[in-house]
């Protein structure tokens, strides 16, 4: 598939105006698109423009979130089961849980903060207590960002609720080409708590540790911000 494949095909998506979401929750959008597109994964081989491009799409005006990459690995400076059974809480399956997500400078309900030393250059995820729960190094979530979402492109929908069904449905009228992430706008993002920490791990049955992948997340309306290239191709 090419470029000029794609903008096609995003062009009749558009003339169809609004479609009824092919999945409940947030992650419809991204679901609904892929499936009118006729894809079966997030990222395309688009060979006249370098190679691999990851797919996302996000409703106008959101301030939803999206996950950029997950990356928890070595990175907990406790056991995990001891942070859940700790710092978490019982969920509504009464489990031991930790679903928690956390900006920059702000202690969040679970009493959760992430701090940025910039002289280490690290990352740190604390308890208000002090207690030091997980550390990443600035160096490799930024290499994560980069080798992930070295070219990404971004689908913008209208969206509308069907007061009766309550089912959403979108209407895909934008689509831009990003390239050439930039690192400094990745750190500025976290620091100006544009980009999340979103921890996501319970306690099973068993007693052993289900960890989802701690996920960073941006505000929908802000991925452009972390490239140098924007080009619009619908």
């Amino acid at each position: 598939m090419n470029l000029k494949e794609i903008q096609t095909d995003l062009e009749k998506l558009k003339e169809k105006g609004f479609v009824l979401t092919r999945r409940k929750g947030p992650t419809g959008i991204g679901h609904t698109l892929e499936q009118e597109l006729g894809l079966s994964e997030t990222n395309l081989a688009i060979p006249d423009i370098g190679g691999r491009v990851e797919l996302k799409a996000t409703r106008k005006n959101s301030n939803s979130m999206v996950t950029l990459f997950t990356f928890n690995r070595a990175v907990w400076q406790l056991k995990q089961k001891e942070i859940i059974e700790k710092y978490g809480y019982i969920d509504d399956q009464k489990r031991f849980s930790l679903y928690s997500t956390v900006f920059h400078g702000q202690i969040n309900p679970q009493n959760l903060n992430v701090e940025i030393n910039r002289k280490q250059n690290k990352v740190h995820l604390y308890h208000n207590s002090g207690v030091l729960l997980g550390t990443w190094s600035v160096f490799t979530i930024v290499g994560k960002f980069i080798s992930k979402l070295e070219r990404l492109l971004l689908v913008l929908a209208d969206t509308k609720i069907d007061e009766e069904s309550g089912k959403e449905s979108f209407h895909f009228t934008d689509a831009y080409l990003l390239d050439n992430p930039l690192p400094d706008n990745f750190f500025d993002a976290f620091v100006n708590s544009q980009i999340a920490i979103d921890i996501r791990m319970h306690l099973k049955d068993t007693g052993s540790v289900r960890n989802h992948g701690t996920g960073f997340r941006i505000k929908e309306k802000n991925i452009s911000n972390l490239y140098a290239n924007k080009k619009k191709i619908l």
